[in-house]
């Protein structure tokens, strides 16, 4: 099966206005934020700036924890000999060629019609497995005790058409929470859109700490962003039990992401 990524067919729809779904185009209210960010952990002061910090170092850290210590995989009741080969390959640490062809031969029996559409999307997953080619591949190696979680829909985020990613380091010692619009595509019935309001935010010894947010028509200088990321819902299984699979690919949107393919289990 030929990748999504690149297509001139799909490339092209990015043109089209982002302000047409009122997710992306109404201010998400958050508390104002200070310029200078201070934290306490232990005996150190971390001091983070938004014109210090650097997207790519965040984009880094976030798929640190995603990719650098993965969630055990949970036993499903039921499994086919396409979903099984998945697991094993990323079981087995295979590299992006094993896991992306195994993927791609699951995609083809996608049991979720209009999955972008469809309430099964709605949830809490974990990350068993991303891309090499996104850009966490730099840091796979680092020895950082971290996992990822994603949440989708208003049951799990608070807020209508909204999903979060947050990342856990050191078990709950430093939780990093990175929230975002995210609708379905109102011209593609297999897309999820992502992008902003963005909103960063950290939980260190218990307290939230905001560290910046990205309203609508926002400036690129942001840390955070200002592009509208096309996220391709490839499999979802609809059961609506922990051990679901869902697979996505970002096929346009920001070049710090797009290409990467993700493997999530429902939690």
């Amino acid at each position: 099966m030929q990748s999504v990524v690149g297509l001139s067919a799909d490339a092209a729809r990015t043109s089209r206005p982002f302000t047409t779904h009122k997710a992306f185009s109404q201010p998400f209210a958050r508390r104002q934020r200070s310029q200078f960010v201070t934290c306490h952990a232990g005996s150190h002061n971390i001091v983070a700036h938004e014109h210090v910090i650097r997207r790519r170092q965040l984009l880094h850290l976030a798929a640190t924890a995603s990719v650098g210590t993965f969630w055990p995989l949970t036993a499903s009741a039921e499994s086919s000999d396409a979903r099984q080969a998945l697991l094993d390959a990323i079981a087995a640490k295979k590299g992006d060629d094993d896991v992306i062809a195994a993927l791609r031969k699951l995609a083809e029996q996608n049991p979720t019609p209009s999955p972008a559409k469809s309430p099964t999307i709605y949830g809490k997953w974990k990350l068993l497995w991303a891309s090499s080619n996104a850009e966490v591949s730099r840091v796979l190696k680092l020895p950082i005790p971290a996992k990822s979680t994603q949440l989708l829909g208003k049951d799990f985020v608070g807020d209508e058409g909204r999903g979060a990613n947050l990342i856990d380091i050191g078990n709950g010692t430093v939780v990093v929470r990175l929230s975002s619009a995210a609708v379905p595509d109102e011209k593609d019935d297999t897309t999820v859109l992502i992008g902003p309001p963005f909103y960063l935010e950290a939980k260190v010894a218990g307290f939230n700490i905001p560290i910046q947010d990205t309203q609508p028509g926002g400036g690129r200088k942001s840390i955070l962003g200002n592009e509208i990321n096309y996220f391709r819902q490839l499999y979802v299984e609809n059961s609506g039990k922990p051990g679901d699979l869902r697979v996505s690919e970002v096929y346009a949107g920001d070049p710090a992401v797009k290409g990467s393919i993700f493997v999530h289990e429902r939690m």
